[in-house]
């Protein structure tokens, strides 16, 4: 199944695109290009075919590969026949935005939470020392929108369309913060 990968321009742009992306969010960018690859090919790749198509180092690719499995958003096959790995990519783009959303950033915002929540304590154990109240409201405040975040997001990645009314009301909540 090997082939000459050739990339189109518009395959270059996606795939920057995707890369400037995913580096956003704080991922590899490499991570992004070789998903958008993929993404946009017909057929599943080799790791081969993806090294040569965005020139990337064999480790690049292999890294790349086994971390976009554990995020799930592609998946390991053989073809018939062949006793080689091929890649391709999980086509439900809210599956991919989902995982991300429940294993990262929900994860993210619950560390914060409690790292907040420790403060506060901190703060109220040291009496009524000038400001201290205030802080303590506004890192409340801070808390409180990371709350709304967070069951925004798990309303979202749990959700179904019945579920739309509440994500109404915490749009409306997350915008008073």
């Amino acid at each position: 199944m090997t082939e000459t990968i050739n990339m189109s321009e518009e395959e270059v742009a996606f795939s920057e695109i995707i890369g400037d992306l995913v580096e956003q969010w704080g991922f590899n960018r490499h991570l992004g290009r070789i998903w958008s690859l993929l993404f946009l090919r017909q057929k599943p790749l080799s790791p081969s075919d993806i090294q040569q198509g965005l020139s990337l180092s064999a480790g690049s690719v292999s890294s790349g590969l086994s971390e976009l499995q554990i995020w799930g958003v592609v998946k390991r096959i053989r073809l018939v026949g062949d006793r080689n790995f091929y890649y391709e990519p999980e086509t439900r783009i809210w599956k991919s935005v989902s995982n991300v959303l429940r294993t990262r950033e929900i994860r993210i915002l619950d560390e914060a939470q409690g790292g907040l929540a420790a403060l506060v304590e901190r703060l109220k154990d040291r009496g009524k020392t000038e400001g201290a109240e205030f802080q303590i409201k506004r890192i409340k405040q801070i808390k409180e929108a990371m709350e709304t975040a967070h069951s925004l997001f798990t309303a979202m990645v749990n959700g179904s369309p019945l579920s739309l009314p509440k994500m109404g009301r915490l749009f409306d909540r997350f915008r008073s913060f």
